[in-house]
């Protein structure tokens, strides 16, 4: 039973932090003297986290849900955005899903073997360093902080801890002035907060920013979660990265990123729901990691996006280099 929990917990922490959750669920059994977890329990585990993450946006895929079969409920607006959204959402989801098709048995075999999977967690850190350093770059030069400048006056509903908001129109219900859903100090010097400037002087919010995001953007989000079939990439460390290399703000790029990951782990759960046959485990335990995938899951979206508003991937960038390198050291000295 604690075999489980503790591999639900990692599943849970390590699917949405950039710390890649296939390279820490390949290695962490194998550092813990544990039998690898089977094929039918890592799929519960995922599944686990998609409620999870399911959760934490439960307003925002409500709207989704309105938008398409009760547009009245929202406003003529609100429809727009939320249908503009959920199809840049289908659009980024594409290469991940052809991607996927191709290449999963290569990922599968490369997540098979933990001390492949430790290098692969330090190499591909490379790229989190890259977008970090770009992005110091451009703004050293005066760049944008990410984003979209959006038109005074413009507000999101909800506050700043909810997972979902239903967007307004200035003039909606609490009007502009109310601050709602406006985040961050918005100084030039802010660099890791969600603020971007507009013309009204206030900052706009990581869930305007979505609204605005162009299509472009998205598409390049969309390529860079198909990387993350690589072991040790990371989907929300690969997305994000590709989110500084456009100009997006880390928040913006978290929330779009956790978004596209709800049809990406559904569809590859789907894919392997043949394998929930091969379990191993006994249901209590089988029962148990899910849970502890979820709630660990749940607490690492929330984490992750406050801490984005303020803080790089630096600490992240980080705990990557060293835990693969030790990771690399012990598993090369470790003997089935």
């Amino acid at each position: 039973m604690l075999r489980a929990i503790i591999l639900g917990i990692v599943q849970g922490v390590t699917e949405f932090l950039p710390i890649s959750s296939s390279a820490h669920l390949s290695i962490v059994p194998r550092l813990l003297g544990y039998a690898a977890p089977t094929l039918a329990f890592e799929v519960l585990l995922h599944f686990g986290t998609l409620a999870a993450v399911a959760a934490y946006f439960a307003r925002d895929l409500w709207a989704f849900l309105l938008c398409l079969v009760a547009p009245g409920r929202l406003g003529p607006e609100e429809t727009r955005t939320r249908r503009r959204l959920l199809g840049l959402l289908a659009l980024a989801s594409v290469p991940a899903a052809v991607v996927g098709f191709l290449l999963q048995d290569w990922a599968d075999q490369q997540t098979a073997r933990p001390l492949r999977a430790s290098v692969w967690l330090v190499l591909t850190t490379v790229i989190m360093i890259a977008a970090e350093l770009y992005d110091r770059a451009r703004r050293s030069r005066g760049g944008p902080e990410g984003g979209e400048a959006a038109p005074a006056g413009v507000w999101t509903a909800g506050d700043a801890r909810s997972g979902g908001r239903l967007g307004s129109p200035s003039g909606g219900p609490g009007g502009a002035g109310s601050g709602s859903g406006v985040r961050g100090e918005g100084g030039a010097g802010d660099v890791r907060g969600a603020g971007r400037m507009h013309g009204g002087g206030g900052p706009v919010s990581a869930e305007r920013e979505l609204d605005r995001l162009p299509v472009a953007k998205a598409t390049g989000i969309g390529l860079g979660q198909a990387l993350a079939l690589v072991p040790g990439t990371s989907r929300s460390g690969i997305t994000i990265s590709v989110g500084l290399f456009e100009g997006v703000s880390r928040e913006a790029a978290a929330r779009f990123s956790f978004l596209l990951s709800i049809p990406a782990i559904l569809g590859a759960g789907i894919l392997k729901l043949d394998d929930l046959t091969g379990a191993t485990e006994t249901p209590a335990q089988l029962v148990a990691g899910t849970l502890a995938a979820a709630i660990s899951g749940f607490l690492a979206v929330s984490f992750l996006i406050r801490l984005l508003r303020t803080r790089t991937l630096w600490p992240f960038i980080w705990y990557r280099l060293v835990a693969g390198g030790l990771f690399v050291l012990l598993l090369s000295t470790v003997r089935s």
